[in-house]
């Protein structure tokens, strides 16, 4: 067995003893804590769990008493030893001011990144010393059993950076800043108010007036608020500072953040932080306990037990009896055509281009690129030294070809922007489309939309894609965007844009590029992506309505369909996913033709749940109900990349992409799958080879969780299934860091959420006609 050299980001907390005294009392109501902690928190730490409040005291003899004294086990209570670390760490960080302190977070003062790019880049305007990027220090601890019945407690590090503004409104406004629409914050917070304020309308004589807001706040004193740090402000204020210099900034800054989130650099700041925390334990968790800050986490495999394994490499399918396959999705589409060739429907499919009069000839000539293909040849010499030019294109044959297409009908339809300049570029384009779709009598298939590149950069309610995208989909058109930029490239850029445009175009007229290999041992396997979207675009709870999504895939991941349930409140959404969830899952097992006593399996992935809303418990009931009459093994799987955890590869010394440089030092190998908890693993997606350059951070792995409601525990084939759905999707040739039940459902949510600005949007045709096209490609 080879030695893996995986490391976590965190230090085991050694214990002291397997027991400790505190204090318990009854508390069945957790409403009830928080006058507890205002009576007695000045001399008390408390800890709520399952109806029981637990304290430890803060000073030697408390003068205010609290519950019974006890004895208890280390083991039996690691999240209110954790819960106590973390309430220790700003302790030992003291010349730091925290910005949360739960997780425990504080910014590096002493290293800032812009003036390091200022010092790179010259003559820059003053004002940008007014924009700080800090490092960012997040400590958290957390309960990890990389081994069955070995828990314990790590403290985990991550780094992320911190964005701030410091410049005054006024002067951002002077210098040509659009402020309408980015939010603003609070300089200074009092306990228990909310550091975002809200979102700018207009600033008048130092005041600035919200559009949206906390609190129905409708005007703040400039002097009051800076603008939030975000990175979308950032762009925002720099492009109009800096203009064509914008673009050396961005990449020197980029590049600053890198030397911090590189493999290398995560590494040694880990070491530095060990070292300081080292030097400052034992902590003193409660009478008779101490935490000593112990050696990095490893995963260490055993004769007797594997908490760390690879997972089998995945395979591209373009056949259904599995027979035709590939490491490589588009090596097997050009050798041996998409899985669905000998069933697609749409052999001489119909697909309707709209472009701006003023660029016809450049999509004349990209259209016919597209549907015969590009030849590139190169000179190389054979055996004997004679010269040969070779066929080295990426995209040979076209579009009718590669797909098992006769015909396919390319229709051009020009936009009149020549004359109609002077008008808003979303009314013209809907102005065509809408007289254009009320001539025909049979719609097309599918529809290209060529857009300017400086309309592309328009907001969504003036965006002439997003207005042409409401207009078609509601006639049950799924639709393609093509940018200018796109359509100018080189051959030998565009053939690559050509393979991942005609895979998604295909896939959006119900095609089925390819699937992964599956071994099926069960009457029915199904993977349900469970996801939600807020319709309101609003960072303001009171005026969100919700949104749920579901996609529906078969084990193999061939695509089913998609809905979207009704748009209700947060308070209705659990009784709408109820209903949602049981017509879907009701519609499958008609349409599978489910018979009494067959075995079938049922797999929902969830990202991120509304808080108190359980997600698990709700779909549970309706597997029950619907199920009734078969054998169903059901996992709930949490998956996400928001979580404190980071693996190193020690042994993994990166790609050589030129002498001197390496990308993906210290990136675990794709398929890495470790242990985290009995029901946790954390899996790579994204390893050495397909990190595009050397700057990119080192990836974060995913956290994937399974619910104990589930009956189905194999979190191995669990596992390796998510890793199989990160390859299933035709967006693109490459894996995505998510599996598609998560990453599709965010790419509905998106759209969904831009499509709110379009003026008689509504989005009922994509439970009829478009519920089986991957419409959101």
């Amino acid at each position: 067995m080879s030695k893996l050299d995986i490391q976590l980001n965190g230090f085991k907390v050694e214990l002291s003893a397997p027991t400790f005294k505190a204090y318990v009392q009854n508390l069945p109501n957790s409403q009830e804590l928080k006058s507890f902690i205002e009576l007695l928190g000045d001399e008390w730490f408390f800890h709520w769990r399952k109806g029981k409040l637990y304290g430890i005291p803060k000073v030697t003899n408390p003068q205010k008493p609290f519950g019974q004294r006890e004895d208890f086990i280390c083991n039996e209570h690691l999240q209110f030893l954790s819960s106590r670390i973390n309430y220790l760490l700003p302790v030992i960080f003291s010349r730091y001011n925290p910005l949360k302190h739960k997780p425990f977070t504080f910014l590096a003062q002493k290293k800032e990144l812009i003036s390091e790019v200022i010092s790179t880049v010259k003559n820059l305007p003053d004002i940008i010393s007014s924009f700080k990027v800090f490092p960012k220090y997040i400590l958290e601890p957390k309960i990890f059993e990389i081994q069955n019945d070995e828990s314990g407690i790590g403290l985990f590090l991550r780094l992320k950076t911190n964005w701030q503004i410091q410049a005054s409104l006024s002067t951002l406004q002077n210098e040509g800043v659009e402020l309408r629409d980015l939010y603003v914050i609070r300089r200074q917070c009092t306990r228990g108010q909310r550091r975002l304020v809200g979102r700018i309308d207009r600033l008048s004589e130092k005041i600035v007036y919200l559009s949206d807001s906390f609190d129905k706040i409708d005007s703040i004193d400039e002097e009051e608020v800076w603008l939030e740090g975000s990175k979308a402000s950032f762009s925002s204020c720099l492009k109009a500072i800096l203009g064509y210099k914008y673009k050396n900034f961005e990449s020197a800054l980029n590049n600053e953040q890198s030397n911090l989130l590189i493999g290398p650099a995560v590494d040694t700041t880990i070491t530095t932080m060990h070292k300081f925390l080292a030097s400052n334990s034992p902590l003193d968790i409660a009478p008779g306990l101490q935490g000593k800050i112990g050696e990095r986490i490893e995963a260490i495999n055993t004769k007797e037990y594997q908490s760390v394994i690879t997972g089998s490499s995945v395979e591209y399918c373009f056949d259904a009896a599995r027979t035709k396959r590939s490491p490589y999705a588009w090596v097997g589409i050009e050798q041996y055509g998409p899985f669905s060739r000998q069933t697609f429907s749409k052999k001489t499919p119909e697909i309707i281009v709209f472009f701006p009069d003023t660029e016809q000839g450049s999509v004349e000539n990209f259209i016919a690129t597209l549907r015969d293909g590009i030849s590139i040849k190169k000179r190389e010499n054979d055996e004997y030294g004679k010269v040969e030019w070779k066929e080295k294109s990426r995209y040979t044959g076209g579009f009718a070809k590669i797909f098992s297409l006769v015909n396919p009908k390319f229709i051009l339809q020009p936009i009149p922007w020549f004359k109609n300049t002077q008008n808003k570029p979303a009314t013209v384009y809907r102005d065509t489309i809408e007289l254009t779709l009320a001539s025909r009598e049979i719609m097309p298939d599918a529809a290209m939309v060529v857009l300017l590149d400086n309309h592309t950069r328009l907001p969504d309610s003036e965006n002439p894609y997003i207005h042409s995208k409401s207009l078609l989909l509601m006639a049950g058109i799924p639709v393609q965007e093509v940018r200018l930029a796109t359509i100018n490239q080189s051959k030998n850029d565009l053939q690559y844009t050509l393979q991942n445009l005609t895979v998604a175009l295909y896939a959006k007229m119900n095609g089925v590029p390819w699937t992964v290999d599956h071994d099926l041992t069960i009457h029915d396997e199904l993977v349900i992506g469970v996801g939600t979207c807020e319709l309101s675009g609003s960072r303001f709870t009171e005026r969100q309505r919700f949104v749920g999504i579901t996609t529906v895939f078969r084990g193999d991941g061939n695509y089913l369909l998609g809905n979207l349930s009704k748009d209700c409140t947060y308070d209705e959404y659990p009784n709408v996913l109820r209903s949602s969830t049981l017509s879907i899952l009701q519609e499958i097992k008609n349409r599978n033709g489910w018979q009494p006593d067959d075995k079938v399996r049922l797999v929902f992935h969830a990202a991120r749940p509304l808080k108190d809303v359980d997600v698990a418990n709700i779909i549970a009931e309706c597997v029950d109900q619907v199920g009734n009459e078969q054998n169903v093994e059901f996992a709930f799987l949490t998956i996400s990349h928001d979580h404190p955890f980071t693996m190193l590869d020690k042994s993994q010394q990166g790609v050589n992409v030129k002498e001197g440089e390496r990308k993906g030092i210290y990136a675990p190998e794709r398929g890495t799958i470790l242990q985290l908890g009995r029901y946790t693993r954390l899996l790579s997606t994204n390893g050495a080879k397909l990190i595009k350059r050397p700057s990119t951070p080192l990836p974060t792995p995913l956290l994937i969780h399974l619910h104990p409601k589930s009956t189905y525990y194999d979190l191995t084939y669990l596992s390796e299934q998510v890793l199989k759905f990160t390859s299933l999707s035709w967006k693109s040739l490459l894996p995505a860091s998510d599996p598609v039940t998560i990453y599709y459902s965010e790419l509905i949510a998106g759209l969904l959420a831009r499509l709110q600005d379009v003026r008689g949007w509504s989005p009922a045709m994509l439970n009829i006609k478009l519920r089986a096209s991957k419409w959101f490609l």
